[in-house]
């Protein structure tokens, strides 16, 4: 891996991390570091190993039959086994590549997580609050009594954010996020990204190298498992310093 510079209290770190499925390795000696209140894209040809990466830092991994892990993966500076899973998974909450809203009510979907984690307030502010913070209040309020399955794609991928942030995770995993939208809800999406940067910090896995462009400030370029560059979104993209990744950024391969 090269680095374009170092970081100082990173909000998710690895070091010299390896999964295993099996006796296959995933990931090889993976050193990395995601920066707070940072945008952070991991890019890579599919099967290169990124969205197992980035399910490491909420355990995701551990429901595959299997996995063992070598190496240290920290929250906070924080060793993850100190983590208890509840826990870790309030603060290092997770997007899924298609939207996922459960088969209940809107109004349902945003305070089953309330219910789970046992956070207090005012429910219907909360509600309220976090749909404005991914900017569908005004189009939603008054459909909270109707099934969550019945918005459109974007809608639901917005619900799924605000349902995470209901939670009030420090930190956002997002796993292809936009991949099942269309151009104008994608950019919408990549706007709302931009805006939660100021308060939480965001790690994105995509496919979609002008999206990693566009909204990241960092990024890394993985292949077969490794990471091959770290650093600037700009110098990743204007002046890498690898070979592979200047070829996968100009198309020779992915």
């Amino acid at each position: 891996m090269q680095a374009s510079q170092k970081f100082s209290s990173p909000a998710l770190r690895t070091d010299r991390l390896n999964l295993y499925y099996g006796s296959f390795r995933a990931l090889k000696q993976v050193d990395f570091q995601v920066h707070k209140n940072c945008i952070t894209a991991l890019i890579g040809p599919s099967g290169c190993g990124k969205s197992t990466l980035l399910r490491c830092f909420n355990r995701m991994n551990d429901l595959v039959e299997g996995v063992r892990i070598e190496g240290g993966i920290f929250v906070n500076e924080v060793p993850m086994e100190n983590y208890d899973i509840i826990d870790l998974r309030r603060k290092v909450g997770m997007v899924f590549q298609r939207p996922n809203p459960f088969p209940f009510s809107v109004y349902e979907n945003l305070t089953y997580g309330l219910h789970i984690h046992g956070v207090r307030g005012n429910r219907a502010e909360i509600v309220e609050r976090c749909l404005r913070a991914v900017g569908v209040w005004d189009d939603i309020k008054d459909k909270l009594k109707k099934p969550a399955l019945s918005l459109s794609d974007e809608m639901k991928q917005r619900l799924c954010i605000a349902r995470l942030l209901t939670i009030e995770p420090r930190i956002i995993l997002l796993d292809e996020p936009c991949s099942a939208l269309d151009p104008i809800a994608t950019m919408r999406v990549e706007e709302l990204m931009i805006e939660l940067k100021k308060e939480y910090t965001i790690l994105i896995v995509t496919h979609n190298m002008q999206q990693a462009a566009r909204v990241s400030d960092y990024a890394g370029f993985m292949l077969l498992g490794e990471l091959m560059e770290f650093g600037l979104t700009g110098q990743i993209f204007t002046s890498p310093k690898h070979e592979k990744t200047e070829e996968y950024i100009t198309g020779r391969f992915g």
